[in-house]
């Protein structure tokens, strides 16, 4: 777990989760230090949400972590599962869960099984009543650990495990089995509240064939407005495996040969267009509706077509008397696992229609859609796939190609000014060695809103120099500008890596983030990179 994703965490449970918690019992620390546990506190609740998907304000109540807790955090009955779960937290990242966490975990669970609640603080005693009807109604006892840290000792484990496992444990429901909710889960739930939608729809297919091995396909034909419908309810969440979204209505060649069809030769459509390739996770047939094969899909994603789709999309939304009815297109549906790797060949071998750079095959790469999830807790929108559609007013954004210049410009090889000037594009071609030094798959996206920062200011500045200088001087800024602006942020690598002094692991500081997306406000603005201003 990267310090950028510690920062976003605790500020959700700043912003989130401490506003529900059971108020502190002790208030006699000092205010930092009242912050600092309710935001260790909140962890728990935050544990207690993923887990068994209750809401933030049921997951706060559950903690009873606190000075003088024996041992366990938070106590939540969930009733329709009817398990008692008991966690115990630690959200540090350089410390490990240790045997003597474990033990004092151990012992809280024995004394509360035991019913020695005196043993326990206020926030245990005050809900006796509510923990003893959970002990009789529950079928089984789940413990929980929760930490931010990647070590869990093996003598924790072990501690643990011999308590659950041990023919003389104090309860038979104990699940012989404890949840480790880590740093890893931590990280994936964090970045999953950002995800794109599964696409879980329908599709009548006319004539359809099925293929059976070496991967269950379906092909046949599909009405167009029946997949602009689709468009329509999902929006680009449809394309989500796509190497882009839609280029705009017109914006291309094969785009306006689309609408022309539309218009003037509905019916020969099937025959005219290179159909539409779509992958599934799930594909369960169903009844027969207009003379077509229903089918039930599960995890749905256009990874070729979509430029057919949008474009018809748009054009029935604005022709809602037009007749399409007869306009079909070929549909290859095909069976893929989420996480199968096999989608991202079929993508990069399926999309030829419009002219495809080797750059826009970075929108496959995972590293990618982390840095979108993560910069949207920032409040930007990074766009890595190329689409036409204007970016709404008001937001801060940054796209792919600005990530690679800004990332090439921090970097510390003395070649990468060089190669701005002569190939940039060699930097978002993923078989390259470039792209691979450049997004890294530890590169928080903290960073790279900073490094993007850096770029536009000093973009600016050179800008500005080279109109106000005369003669040689601004032929060097002309040219020489991704020189000069690479020198510069090679004396103060850490202004891009965010460290702060407040040991919160925290890389995006709120006066590091104050400058907007286009670079202004930012404290790299005060000063020159060498040329007059």
């Amino acid at each position: 777990m990267t310090g950028a994703q510690l920062a976003i965490l605790k500020t959700k449970l700043t912003n989130e989760f401490v506003p529900e918690l059971p108020p502190l019992l002790d208030l006699t620390p000092p205010a930092d230090h009242r912050t600092n546990k309710n935001i260790s506190r909140a962890f728990n609740a935050y544990a207690i949400q993923k887990i068994t998907g209750v809401d933030t304000a049921t997951a706060a109540k559950s903690v009873v972590d606190d000075y003088q807790d024996n041992g366990i955090d938070a106590i939540y009955y969930h009733q329709p599962s009817k398990k008692l779960f008991l966690v115990q937290g630690k959200l540090k990242t350089d410390e490990p869960f240790s045997q003597q966490e474990a033990n004092a975990f151990v012992k809280g669970v024995r004394d509360l099984l035991n019913e020695h609640y005196d043993r326990f603080n206020k926030n245990v005693q005050d809900r006796q009543a509510e923990i003893d009807a959970a002990l009789a109604e529950a079928a089984e006892i789940v413990l929980v650990t929760a930490r931010t840290a990647e070590l869990l000792s093996q003598h924790a484990i072990d501690a643990i495990n011999q308590f659950i496992t041990d023919a003389g444990k104090p309860d038979e429901r104990l699940v012989p089995a404890f949840i480790e909710f880590g740093p890893v889960d931590v990280v994936e739930s964090l970045l999953d509240e950002k995800a794109v939608p599964t696409v879980d729809d329908e599709l009548v297919i006319f004539g359809h064939q099925r293929i059976d091995a070496p991967r269950l396909t379906y092909y046949g034909q599909v009405s167009l407005s029946a997949l602009a419908a689709l468009h329509t309810k999902h929006g680009n969440a449809l394309f989500e495996k796509n190497i882009r979204y839609s280029l705009g209505v017109g914006k291309s060649d094969v785009n306006r040969a689309i609408l022309g069809t539309l218009v003037t030769a509905p019916a020969n459509f099937f025959f005219l267009s290179n159909g539409v390739t779509a992958i599934a996770n799930s594909i369960e047939p169903k009844g027969i509706r207009d003379g077509g094969r229903r089918f039930e899909l599960r995890g749905l994603s256009v990874i070729n077509g979509a430029q057919t789709i949008a474009t018809s999309h748009h054009f029935i939304a604005a022709n809602p008397h037009a007749d399409v009815a007869s306009a079909r297109v070929l549909l290859t549906l095909i069976r893929v696992d989420e996480d199968d790797p096999f989608s991202t060949e079929i993508t990069r071998a399926r999309n030829h229609q419009n002219p495809v750079s080797a750059a826009q095959f970075a929108a496959l790469d995972g590293i990618q859609e982390r840095l979108r999830r993560e910069l949207l807790f920032h409040n930007i929108v990074y766009r890595y796939r190329p689409e036409g559609e204007a970016m709404a007013p008001g937001l801060d954004a940054m796209t792919i190609e600005d990530a690679s210049v800004a990332l090439g410009l921090i970097h510390g090889d003395p070649g990468m000014p060089v190669m701005l000037k002569r190939e940039p594009g060699k930097l978002l071609d993923t078989k390259g060695a470039e792209y691979g030094r450049l997004f890294l798959a530890d590169l928080s996206g903290c960073r790279l809103a900073n490094a993007v920062r850096l770029y536009r200011c000093a973009s600016s500045l050179v800008g500005l120099s080279e109109i106000a200088a005369y003669g040689q001087e601004k032929l060097i800024y002309r040219h020489g500008r991704h020189a000069i602006m690479w020198l510069t942020p090679q004396q103060s690598r850490l202004a891009c890596s965010g460290h702060s002094n407040d040991n919160s692991g925290s890389e995006c500081t709120p006066e590091r983030s104050a400058g907007r997306m286009e670079g202004k406000s930012s404290s790299w603005g005060s000063g020159g990179y060498g040329g007059r201003r």
